[in-house]
């Protein structure tokens, strides 16, 4: 019991850490999101939408 706020803390520590997970696979960090180059012919990954502003998939 004595160290049950030090097991709490770190389990809050692991949450925020986890939360903060990176751009899915194909995506790359660019100006706080997560863009991928459009294919010449065809539509942008799934879950990711066309910018034409970055001319840029940005994921949703």
């Amino acid at each position: 019991m004595k160290f049950l706020w030090l097991i709490t803390f770190l389990l809050a520590l692991v949450g925020m850490i986890a939360g903060d997970a990176p751009c899915p696979k194909g995506f790359t960090s660019q100006q706080s999101k997560c863009v991928s180059k459009r294919p010449v012919h065809g539509d942008c990954p799934k879950g990711s939408t066309y910018s034409a502003k970055l001319n840029l998939c940005v994921h949703n």
